[in-house]
């Protein structure tokens, strides 16, 4: 598995997540990653959980950042993506911005409308200047 398919992955399950509640969050976990194994296995479990530890602060960059748009307008499998870049960007200092960046505009590709990508482009690129 790469990478990218782990972070698609983390998606998912925090959409999962975002559907069922917090307290889901293991259960999600754990059946989502049955057939994974060793350092992806961590991978997604360090972004999973990073990525809902900080999912309030998270919120509060995104809708400061969002001109123009409630977070509750947002698409919610844009939120997802948005939630995992921003914790990224934040709070995972091994990973440069760029790639955290360019992953989140892959996935949007893959996953979600056709001005997806600039939107979210957009807004990770005022989060990395807050930085």
């Amino acid at each position: 598995m790469t990478r990218r398919e782990a972070r698609e992955c983390v998606m998912q399950m925090l959409y999962s997540v975002s559907c069922q509640s917090k307290d889901d969050a293991e259960y999600i976990f754990n059946e989502q990653t049955q057939e994974v194994t060793g350092k992806v296995k961590g991978f997604i479990a360090k972004e999973f959980n990073g990525a809902i530890e900080h999912a309030d602060e998270i919120n509060e960059i995104i809708a400061r950042n969002s001109k123009n748009w409630d977070i509750d307008r947002i698409a919610k499998v844009d939120h997802m993506i948005l939630q995992l870049a921003i914790y990224e960007i934040k709070w995972e200092d091994d990973i440069p911005a760029k790639v955290s960046i360019n992953e989140a505009v892959e996935i949007a590709k893959a996953y979600s409308t056709d001005k997806s990508p600039q939107f979210i482009n957009g807004i990770l690129g005022v989060v990395c200047n807050e930085r």
